[in-house]
């Protein structure tokens, strides 16, 4: 271009504008491949992220069908006790007929026992009468005696 004179000037223009734009070109790629790296780095990043989410998904999975287990069993065991405690219902209503029916045979048992106990005041009372009637036969018999051994000769 010097050696061209005035129209290598022009010529060394255009060299020197090739020249700035190989040197942006060369800012531009690196500063591309820069970013480029970034993004990798970055996407490295998010998969190693996203890999740590899915573990905690698989995680929060396996506790979700343990707390589902637990449930069921809970609502397996809640039916049972309200079979217990219906079955003990019924055992408590037997348990009352049956005292009810205990009283309703207890108060006949002291009926009787009030007629046993009246029926044996009467009998000692109809004792007392027959011991005294004996007495007063007995008395009468002596007397009957004495009054045959008078007659006799």
């Amino acid at each position: 271009a010097a050696r061209a004179g005035e129209a290598g000037k022009g010529f060394a223009v255009v060299a020197n504008e090739i020249k700035d734009l190989a040197k942006q070109t060369s800012d531009a790629s690196l500063d591309i491949k820069a970013k480029i790296d970034n993004i990798q780095e970055s996407s490295a990043g998010t998969r190693s992220g996203m890999k740590e989410v899915a573990e905690v998904i698989a995680q929060v999975n396996e506790i979700v069908a343990t707390i589902a287990t637990a449930v069921e069993q809970q609502s397996s065991a809640t039916r049972e006790i309200a079979d217990n405690i219906s079955q003990a219902s019924l055992g408590i209503e037997e348990v009352n007929q049956n005292v009810s029916q205990s009283s309703v045979v207890a108060h006949e048992i002291t009926l009787d026992i009030t007629e046993v106990n009246q029926a044996s005041a009467e009998m000692a009372s109809r004792s007392a009468e027959v011991q005294n009637s004996a007495e007063e036969l007995s008395n009468l018999a002596v007397k009957l005696d004495e009054m045959v051994n008078r007659f006799k000769i």
